[in-house]
């Protein structure tokens, strides 16, 4: 199966780099990055190590609050 790419609709304007907050999972004491979604609806992913998923409703982020914990 060939890879998508991305057209440019799915890019963010030049220079603005993508949305995205810190999470710490205490499940498995790891930090990352966790980007918004394509429909710019929430920030949306898993942990790196045992892929417990985390989902932070736009509603709920601020741009106040860059890091969150989960697990």
């Amino acid at each position: 199966m060939k890879a998508r790419t991305p057209s440019d609709s799915d890019l963010p304007p030049p220079g603005t780099g993508r949305r995205f907050v810190g999470i710490h999972f205490v499940c498995c004491n790891v930090y990352v990055r966790v980007y918004l979604n394509r429909a710019g609806t929430a920030f949306a992913g898993h942990c790196p190590r045992c892929t417990r998923p985390v989902r932070i409703p736009v509603e709920e982020w601020s741009p106040d609050k860059k890091f969150w914990q989960a697990g």
